[in-house]
């Protein structure tokens, strides 16, 4: 195969595999605002949720989205720092553009998941019998 159309291919992955995560996150926090509403938890609980919610969401990505069998922890990282970016400008957009809330420690916990979960991802046996 040629470089480009595995380029492609990776890109494609990795497009796949964020905007998996984006719509399962938002989804996930959806219902954790319910959670927050009914049960008014504390400032760390709300902190271990928000991390849970990213790490589940790129996690879930990454093994959905991925299809070619090579790169795991490559493209799980790239997955794991667009879904960051994307994630901001989602949500600074449903709060008007007022706040972009970026922190580094999101961009790191979702780098190390989507690394983590990539590697995961292309060793499972239904991955492997597609080479």
């Amino acid at each position: 195969m040629k470089n480009s159309e595995l380029l492609k291919r990776d890109f494609a992955d990795i497009l796949r595999a964020s905007v998996t995560a984006l719509l399962l996150s938002l989804i996930l926090v959806l219902a954790f605002a319910v959670v927050v509403r009914l049960t008014a938890p504390s400032d760390s609980a709300l902190t271990v949720g928000n991390y849970v919610i990213k790490a589940v969401a790129v996690t879930a990505g990454v093994l959905i989205g991925f299809r070619d069998p090579r790169g795991g922890a490559v493209k799980g990282a790239f997955t794991g720092v667009l879904f960051t970016l994307l994630s901001v400008f989602v949500f600074a957009a449903a709060d008007g553009f007022k706040s972009a809330n970026f922190n580094f420690a999101d961009l790191l916990t979702t780098t190390l998941t989507g690394i983590i979960a990539g590697v995961i991802a292309v060793n499972l046996p239904r991955r492997k019998a597609k080479r």
